[in-house]
């Protein structure tokens, strides 16, 4: 683990001790929590307070970020501003936005800093401006964690909720709850920022590399974050300069599998076909089959490795995104169907590649309504000569292991 990976972990560590003993935050949250009898007058000033502290966050030079300056005592560039960023999550009802960002470059900072930028005196540092709106009725707990991905997933920069960011806009301390920095209250609504602190080698990384911005999932509503696993994260191309700002917006969109959202490879899209909502029933699950890209795929140099079984002459995807409606009384797993791809009638049999489709959410909760992706790989070569594609969507696998609704499976055939 390098040395700001650790120090990370750390600032973790700390803000669980923190939440838990200080007595300065316990008085604060006190304060916020006052009786709705408070008089209008008093209201009208706590208003006029807030945005006294949110004028403040902005330094007179125009820099999103005063506190860059201020920790670092370091000489501070803007390099990139996105003010328009509409990055959002939306967990049924619980909803993480990235309103926008700002990328400055801080040179000859101070000693005491430079842990952050991997012991040097200069680096980078991403502040975004974060939106947490818990919209349902119930408490929910979320730790806000944001990822700026480089080559793939295991290759990336964690946001920070505390260091670089001005006291008035530290989300866990400005949120209502106190006790709890993962704790959001009902129709809770806070703005406030986190940031990514990177080295200039990881900075010029990203011209070489698709960089994604990925908001975490993992929202649940108990402390014990239990069924927090039915939330995928959500990415986004991360846009960093002008130039490639103009190369995001024309490009085309992609389903987010594996190959996409993790930089695993670089598309080309040879035919898709959205809005197809052909729907059968399994059992008491609808499941509509909405859309089907088909693409050539370039791996990405960290990632070649992966697909080296399908030798040199190119290779091919499908993404088939499946809308399921459960209304059953149980959940559903999406993560061990035995969907199979029919080619030409029999002529070949392909199953899935699940390694490439989104790992969360592992079910789907009685009730409830989510998609799957599946994903399908081919030789070019092979791929050219195939006709027609039959998609055996299913069986369903219950808890103990066996087929659900007796085996029943829906079959679509898909656009080619």
């Amino acid at each position: 683990m390098d040395q700001k990976k650790f120090v990370w972990v750390l600032f973790s560590l700390m803000l669980v001790l923190s939440a838990c003993g200080n007595d300065e935050k316990a008085s604060k949250a006190e304060a916020e929590t006052k009786p709705k009898t408070e008089d209008k007058e008093e209201a009208k000033e706590e208003k006029e307070d807030s945005e006294e502290k949110t004028e403040s966050s902005a330094s007179s030079n125009g820099e999103l970020n005063p506190a860059i300056a201020e920790e670092t005592e370091g000489n501070i560039e803007v390099v990139f501003t996105n003010n328009d960023a509409k990055y959002t999550h939306d967990m049924n009802g619980f909803k993480v936005s990235v309103d926008g960002y700002e990328i400055a470059k801080v040179t000859d900072i101070n000693d005491s800093t430079k842990v952050w930028f991997d012991d040097q005196t200069e680096g980078y540092v991403v502040t975004a401006k974060v939106t947490i709106e818990n919209g349902t009725d119930k408490k929910m707990w979320y730790s806000n964690y944001h990822r700026l991905q480089l080559a793939n997933d295991f290759d990336f920069i964690q946001s920070d909720g505390s260091n670089l960011i001005p006291e008035e806009q530290k989300i866990f301390m400005i949120k209502q709850n106190q006790d709890d920095f993962t704790l959001y209250e009902p129709k809770e609504k806070v703005s406030g920022m986190v940031t990514f602190a990177l080295t200039n080698e990881e900075f010029e990384r990203m011209k070489t590399v698709k960089p994604k911005y990925i908001i975490e999932g993992g929202v649940a509503d108990n402390d014990s974050f239990e069924n927090s696993y039915l939330q995928n994260s959500q990415s986004y191309d991360f846009v960093y300069n002008d130039e490639q700002s103009k190369q995001v917006a024309s490009q085309q969109e992609f389903y987010q599998d594996r190959l996409t959202s993790d930089n695993w490879a670089d598309k080309k899209m040879i035919f898709e076909k959205s809005g197809i909502n052909e729907t059968q029933q399994i059992g008491d699950v609808k499941v509509t089959l909405d859309g089907v890209q088909y693409t050539e795929i370039i791996p990405t140099e960290a990632n070649k490795e992966m697909f080296t079984d399908f030798g040199e002459n190119g290779i091919t995807a499908l993404t088939v995104k499946v809308n399921i409606d459960n209304q059953s009384s149980e959940a559903v797993s999406i993560t061990n169907l035995g969907t199979i791809l029919n080619i030409d009638d029999n002529r070949a049999r392909y199953f899935s590649q699940g390694i490439a489709e989104p790992s969360q959410p592992l079910e789907i909760a009685a009730g409830q309504q989510g998609e799957k992706l599946h994903v399908f790989l081919f030789r070019k070569d092979e791929f050219d000569l195939y006709k027609k594609f039959t998609l055996e969507f299913g069986p369903f696998i219950g808890k103990d292991g066996n087929e659900a609704f007796k085996g029943k499976t829906a079959t679509f055939n898909l656009p080619r």
